[in-house]
């Protein structure tokens, strides 16, 4: 992966902000209730810088990065999980995936998102139209992964994840997806809630969580002024006494490099290949779409790949 320098060669900026950037677990509610809570702005900011996007496609692909290391918190060893909106709206869809190492990339089908005035709208649900949300888990040890498919209902990734978890799973989940932004449509914060009741909950407790979790609706601005998940959450649910299990990183990072790029040329019809040789372009280019990486390869390195 080739990813942009968002801290302009300041070292002690990028582990400051490495430091704060961790997805939290945690129980509460006698044990009735289970957390995911994780401080995102960094990989957000990054995201945003490889892939050159707008304030408008940097809030629509930012949730989705969000909601999936919230949802890869159950992960373990070489497992990983996607998640996929195809739709007719403007946002077209987008394709997001998390590993067990915390690891997110993904990219948005359509950018720029095709819309007058972006500044002007009030509900991205206007920008999703009809559609489907897909989940797709990939366990390592396992013949086949396994899918989950809803037609998106609400036109917003925390709802229609929600909605996907009750109805695909029959596990009640809330979310909570947040990226601030100052007055020059610069990031200032980003982070994520995900709640999911464990078996035997008691009703009143789930009541209780759902209102929580509504009331923290502005997660990014809270990151914006350096407060920590961790009091977030215990101030926020205070009611439900919420205690800590562990926490791990995460992180924009896409495992491409320009060895697999020659490894896909390689694998190329041999006319395909011989046609490259002859007719270029030198140097071609091959860009990776979940990271928006570019990988250039001259006339003399395409010689030494192709043959």
């Amino acid at each position: 992966m080739i990813k942009k320098d968002i801290f302009d060669h300041d070292v002690k900026a990028q582990f400051q902000a490495s430091a704060k950037e961790r997805l939290y677990r945690f129980i509460m509610a006698d044990d009735q209730i289970k957390g995911v809570v994780v401080h995102a702005t960094r990989m957000i900011k990054e995201m945003q810088t490889n892939h050159d996007l707008g304030p408008l496609e940097t809030l629509v692909l930012g949730q989705a990065y969000i909601a999936a290391a919230l949802i890869s918190a159950p992960l373990k060893g070489r497992d990983r999980i996607a998640m996929n909106i195809q739709c007719s709206g403007p946002i077209k869809g987008l394709d997001v995936e998390a590993n067990a190492f915390g690891e997110i990339r993904g990219y948005l089908k359509a950018n720029p998102i095709a819309v007058k005035n972006p500044e002007k709208i009030r509900w991205l649900s206007t920008l999703y139209g009809a559609g489907f949300l897909s989940v797709t888990r990939y366990i390592e040890d396992t013949n086949r992964p396994y899918t989950g498919q809803i037609a998106l209902v609400h036109g917003s990734i925390a709802e229609d994840l929600a909605e996907y978890f009750l109805t695909s799973e029959q596990i009640p989940s809330g979310f909570s997806l947040s990226i601030a932004f100052d007055d020059n449509e610069n990031i200032t914060g980003a982070g994520g809630i995900f709640l999911q009741t464990l078996p035997g909950a008691q009703p009143d407790n789930v009541v209780r969580a759902e209102t929580m979790i509504r009331e923290i609706n502005d997660l990014g601005h809270r990151f914006a002024r350096n407060q920590m998940p961790e009091s977030i959450i215990e101030n926020g649910f205070a009611d439900l006494s919420p205690r800590f299990l562990d926490s791990s990183r995460v992180e924009f990072y896409c495992r491409c490099s320009k060895e697999r790029m020659a490894g896909y040329l390689k694998n190329l019809p041999k006319e395909d290949r011989a046609d490259i040789l002859t007719n270029g372009p030198f140097p071609l280019e091959l860009r990776c779409h979940h990271c928006n990486s570019a990988y250039r390869f001259s006339q003399e390195e395409l010689t030494g790949v192709l043959n």
